[in-house]
């Protein structure tokens, strides 16, 4: 089936699309047959609204869906991208825009979006790196903090001790003398 006619698979009669569902010739109902050509579309539409709600992993199933019937379709491709982005699953976005781009390698749309994908990704590793050095360097600040408080506790319990034993020593040694 291609967007200007159908070929009715009962007589190979040619329908004219977007007129009618039934065959001319034969005067079958074609209409199953139109709604299965088309059900990739259907799922996309479906997903494109989800999405426009917020409603993301509706979205993504739909998206999946219309990928089963038909995994060339670019534009479902190039929606998922999106969401992925949105959600900042950086790996996931970059599959989905590169697929679209192999598909669609024309498609100026989806070549900026890969640009824009990429350069988030990018700003996201980034400040992962960051986070990641600033709990490195955190938790070596504490690990020195503990480390001079347990110094600290030692010299303390040190110095406690020889004070009890110098007590003891002391009260010990008076005891002798008085008795």
């Amino acid at each position: 089936m291609n967007e200007l006619t159908l070929t009715c698979p009962y007589c190979g009669g040619i329908v004219p699309a977007n007129t009618t569902t039934i065959c001319p010739d034969c005067h079958e109902d074609l209409s199953p047959l139109i709604h299965l050509e088309s059900e990739h579309l259907i799922r996309y539409n479906e997903g494109l609204a989800l999405a426009r709600e917020g409603r993301l992993e509706e979205a993504k199933a739909c998206l999946a869906a219309a990928l089963a019937h038909k995994e060339s379709f670019a534009p479902a491709h190039i929606l998922l991208a999106k969401i992925h982005a949105k959600e900042q699953r950086w790996p996931e976005a970059q599959a989905s825009i590169k697929r679209a781009l192999e598909l669609a390698p024309e498609d100026e749309r989806a070549r900026l979006l890969a640009e824009e994908i990429q350069k988030a990704a990018q700003e996201a590793e980034i400040r992962r790196q960051e986070i990641a050095r600033a709990r490195r360097a955190n938790a070596e600040r504490l690990l020195a903090a503990s480390q001079r408080d347990a110094l600290k506790a030692f010299g303390l319990g040190v110095g406690l001790t020889a004070f009890a034993a110098l007590l003891i020593s002391w009260l010990g040694g008076g005891k002798k003398r008085h008795g």
